[in-house]
């Protein structure tokens, strides 16, 4: 028969042994605000760890970043899976010794390529068709400046753009030209209402030249005529033939033909009923698609003008563009 006491003892024993098999299989984990907890990790995600108590209590879950390196290191080494392993390796420290046990990066140095040793300064940019393409838009700039300044400072077209072809040189053609004050024709320095004004007739107290004098080196009298008919007929044909004043002509390069060219210039002939200067005179321009000739400019816009000419006994408003205008002619009516 078994002794009683040595089953009690060896009950003794068996708990004493599970007890320290339990004790040994959890863990001692520090918070980083000191607290300890003592336990095995249940669980794991991206918002902590849960851990379990030698008695079965589940603990709240726990962040990562609450727990100290030791113990972050300590649930790395206790994980055995790939996905808590990835969960905790973010979240622990470099040692010293393992940075200097890591393996050196070697970084090469990048070789520059190498820089052109030919075609160098100014001669480079005809070597390239983006260089040759620059030139010439810069060259036809240069052009297009020195045609605007010969406009507008009423210089010849001609000589100003033909010294702003000379490559290069050129370039201080329109720059010149820009700082010459603008040239002024003798005919612009007249009165407006002085130029359309006839000559006057001879005043009537003046002496008339004796009729003798005026048939002088003629062939003498026609059969039956005497000189007192010849004397009364000598005023008719004075007054027969007028003084026409001479036409005043403006020029494509001498005058820039504007809006403000044509409201200067002809002020007169844009009135419905002209005055006495303008009452006989017209305006004859000269433009790329031919001449017109007319008494009244109806209508002006920035860009053209509308001339009223006539057609077969019928008025017509012509309209002629700023740019194509080459010549503009005041003249007495009966002027050819």
């Amino acid at each position: 028969m078994q002794n009683p006491y040595m089953r009690r003892a060896g009950l003794f024993f068996f708990c004493l042994l599970a007890f320290v098999a339990v004790s040994a299989s959890a863990g001692s984990y520090t918070l980083t605000d000191g607290t300890k907890i003592e336990g095995d990790p249940l669980s794991e995600n991206d918002s902590g760890v849960v851990f379990q108590t030698a008695d079965g209590t589940d603990l709240p879950r726990i962040p990562f970043d609450k727990l100290t390196q030791s113990s972050l290191r300590a649930l790395l080494a206790r994980a055995t899976k790939a996905g808590d392993r990835a969960l905790l390796e973010p979240w622990i420290e470099e040692l010293p010794q393992e940075k200097a046990q890591r393996k050196e990066i070697i970084v090469k140095p990048i070789e520059p390529p190498p820089r052109p040793t030919t075609h160098l300064g100014m001669t480079a940019l005809f070597a390239s068709p983006v260089g040759l393409t620059i030139l010439l838009i810069l060259y036809g700039a240069n052009l297009f400046a020195a045609y605007e300044v010969a406009l507008y400072r009423r210089q010849p077209l001609s000589t100003v753009c033909g010294l702003a072809c000379i490559p290069f040189f050129g370039v201080f053609s329109p720059i010149i030209f820009i700082a010459m004050p603008t040239r002024r024709g003798s005919e612009e320095q007249e009165e407006p209402q002085t130029r359309f004004r006839a000559t006057p007739p001879p005043a009537a107290d003046a002496p008339a030249p004796p009729v003798e004098e005026a048939v002088a080196g003629s062939e003498g009298l026609m059969a039956g005529e005497t000189v007192a008919a010849r004397q009364a007929a000598a005023p008719v044909a004075q007054e027969a033939a007028p003084v026409l004043p001479e036409p005043i002509v403006f020029r494509r390069g001498d005058f820039s033909f504007n809006r403000r060219f044509f409201e200067t210039k002809l002020a007169g002939f844009f009135r419905l009923v002209p005055s006495e200067a303008e009452r006989d005179m017209v305006v004859e321009i000269k433009s790329a698609r031919g001449d017109f000739t007319g008494r009244r400019i109806t209508r002006i816009t920035p860009a053209e003008l509308y001339l009223q000419v006539f057609h077969d006994n019928a008025t017509a408003d012509e309209m002629i563009p700023f740019v194509e205008v080459l010549e503009v002619r005041i003249r007495h009516k009966d002027t050819v």
